[in-house]
């Protein structure tokens, strides 16, 4: 046994490789693509190793691909802002899809310790040009501490089954964290989207109106911790994806768990298109909704046809509507209702129901006024004791598919 032991191989473990070993100038101006890939390619030769950038500024004309079981490390240190090892990308101008800055498809890559910025980008125009996402991610993939100071499309995670994205900062133009196609669990950790780029630039208001900050499509048992957008048009976006042939992927919703999540000055702070049967479960929540017009804190769409759960979320700066319920579940347990229709448009009311369910329990209303209008031949509906500070009014319009019990004050039940 002894013998045997001795004669083993010990595993090869992986080495670091710097850039600047393989020709890169970190001037800015030489495109050190090339330096890159070379660096990378000779990590994979041993499986585990690491791809040094130190701090600099290295200009990045092509797509890096990131090798299985390799990481590119740089050294940022967030939050927030342009420090460390920046890549200036300017690879796939003009176009939404195809490659990105870095591609880390191949499984088990990792991306650490990078800043990422487009050149082309102009904080000072009406519209932004588009680019792919500035980083794709695979299998067990690992993109940590990264700053995404103007991508026009941040992280697509499209296929990244049992991946880690955390401590992530910038301000993705139109889409923040895209993650679709996903059968085990994703972890989303530790993000911060807020106006790096466009603070009082006229770009802004583009953000404003057309980004989206985190959307996704089907991913099983999703989990999602501590992440914020403010300024976008949705804070968090839930869709219906389709079957993706040539991988085999079939199409879906979420399901998942979201916890401490916010979005701030946004159109709608959570738009529901479609989400799964088993829900989304939504904890701890802070939403302020006011960015722009037609706004809401919670819409579900007529096709949505899943369970929404949200509990002990706080609303405030409601411009419109609070929540709009038009298809599938919506349930609210001990929540903070500050306020809605800030903007004083009409009477308008805190919940609308035109198809589906709205279960409001234990939840603290800070405003008196009309709380609900509810319609519709298969809703159905159930108030109870919640707490107001000042008188509520409900519009029942679907009879006994309403239920009111236990409220104070208690609720005042008319037609019209």
């Amino acid at each position: 046994m002894l013998l045997a032991w001795a004669l083993t191989a010990a595993p090869v473990l992986g080495g670091t490789f710097s850039v600047k070993d393989f020709g890169a100038a970190a001037d800015g101006v030489t495109d050190d693509t090339a330096a890159f890939q070379k660096a990378l390619q000779r990590a994979a030769e041993q499986k585990g190793s690491t791809v040094f950038a130190p701090a600099g500024r290295y200009l990045i004309a092509g797509s890096l691909q990131i090798p299985a079981a390799t990481t590119l490390q740089g050294e940022y240190r967030g939050p927030g802002r342009q420090r460390g090892t920046v890549l200036l990308s300017t690879y796939g101008k003009g176009r939404t899809d195809g490659p990105g800055c870095i591609m880390a498809t191949a499984g088990g890559s990792g991306v650490k310790g990078i800043c990422i910025e487009y050149p082309d980008q102009k904080a000072d125009a009406a519209e932004p040009v588009p680019f792919p996402y500035a980083i794709h991610a695979g299998p067990d993939g690992r993109i940590e501490d990264i700053f995404l100071y103007n991508a026009y499309q941040g992280i697509n995670l499209d296929g990244a089954h049992a991946s880690l994205v955390r401590n992530i900062w910038g301000e993705p133009l139109r889409v923040g964290i895209h993650a679709d196609h996903i059968y085990d669990i994703c972890r989303i950790e530790n993000v911060h989207f807020w106006p790096y780029f466009t603070l009082n630039r006229p770009l802004r208001a583009w953000v404003q109106s057309h980004g989206v900050a985190f959307e996704f499509g089907r991913s099983d048992w999703q989990y999602c911790l501590n992440t914020f957008c403010y300024g976008y048009r949705v804070g968090y976006r839930f869709f219906t994806s389709q079957e993706v042939k040539e991988k085999a992927y079939p199409g879906g919703v979420t399901n998942g768990n979201f916890v401490g999540i916010g979005a701030d000055c946004v159109g709608v702070a959570l738009d529901i298109q479609d989400s799964f049967n088993t829900g989304i479960s939504i904890t701890n929540g802070e939403f302020a909704p006011f960015g722009g017009t037609h706004c809401a804190g919670v819409m579900l769409h007529e096709t949505n046809t899943g369970n929404v759960t949200l509990t002990n979320c706080n609303f405030w700066a409601v411009a419109e509507a609070l929540a709009i319920v038009n298809g599938g579940s919506l349930n609210m347990t001990g929540c903070n209702i500050n306020d809605w229709n800030v903007a004083k448009k009409g009477d308008l009311p805190a919940f609308t129901v035109t198809k589906g369910r709205l279960n409001v329990t234990g939840c603290t209303f800070n405003s008196g006024g009309l709380a609900a209008v509810l319609e519709g031949d298969q809703s159905r509906v159930s108030f109870t004791n919640n707490m107001g500070s000042d008188p509520l009014k409900v519009i029942n319009r679907i009879g006994a598919r309403a239920h009111f019990s236990g409220n104070n004050p208690p609720i005042e039940v008319t037609e019209e």
